[in-house]
């Protein structure tokens, strides 16, 4: 057991993007029930180390990722700007989130401005995709985040996204604006 625990280790470690506990069981030919309790003994081993580094659970998946506090640090060493949006980006970035599946017009009309080259930037980085066509005349794309939003922003699904109240009064005006229609 011991053995296995390390091995699961070993695989979240070389991971370059979170390993789903599926992934895990799947490769090691193990029940995802005896993958679980493993992975969680894991993390709490890292967690009582009291090390720069942790088990982390993002994205569905779990990675090895330093704390927060060693960040600018890091940063200072390797020479490299902290990953930087757009004040722009962010906006279109969190109308996506909070909204999703959406189109580029949805986007645009609660922004009061044209959105393509941010959208753009934001395809090009795979913060968000193309999910399918609305079924509606012209078929608009529908654009979701992807699982690179949620690791970038260190969440695990999209209901840990904080609430924003800026919303609330969009979805009272798309809700009456789809009432008269």
């Amino acid at each position: 057991m011991h053995n296995l625990k390390r091995k699961i280790e070993a695989l979240i470690f070389i991971s370059e993007t979170p390993i789903t506990m599926k992934e895990i069981a799947t490769f090691l030919t193990i029940k995802i029930d005896k993958c679980e309790p493993l992975i969680n003994e894991l993390i709490d081993e890292w967690e009582k180390m009291k090390l720069s580094i942790k088990i982390h659970k993002v994205s569905g998946g779990y990675q090895f990722r330093t704390e927060e506090s060693y960040k600018d640090l890091l940063t200072q060493f390797i020479n490299k700007k902290p990953f930087k949006l757009s004040r722009a980006a962010l906006e279109v970035l969190g109308i996506v989130a909070k909204k999703q599946p959406t189109t580029k017009i949805e986007i645009d009309k609660i922004r009061g401005v044209d959105s393509i080259g941010v959208m753009n930037v934001l395809l090009e980085k795979e913060l968000i995709k193309i999910t399918g066509e609305k079924e509606v005349p012209g078929k608009p794309y529908l654009y979701s985040t992807t699982n690179e939003f949620l690791a970038v922003f260190s969440l695990d699904v999209l209901m840990d996204l904080p609430d924003i109240e800026e919303f609330d009064h969009y979805d009272s005006i798309t809700k009456s604006e789809e009432k008269n229609n």
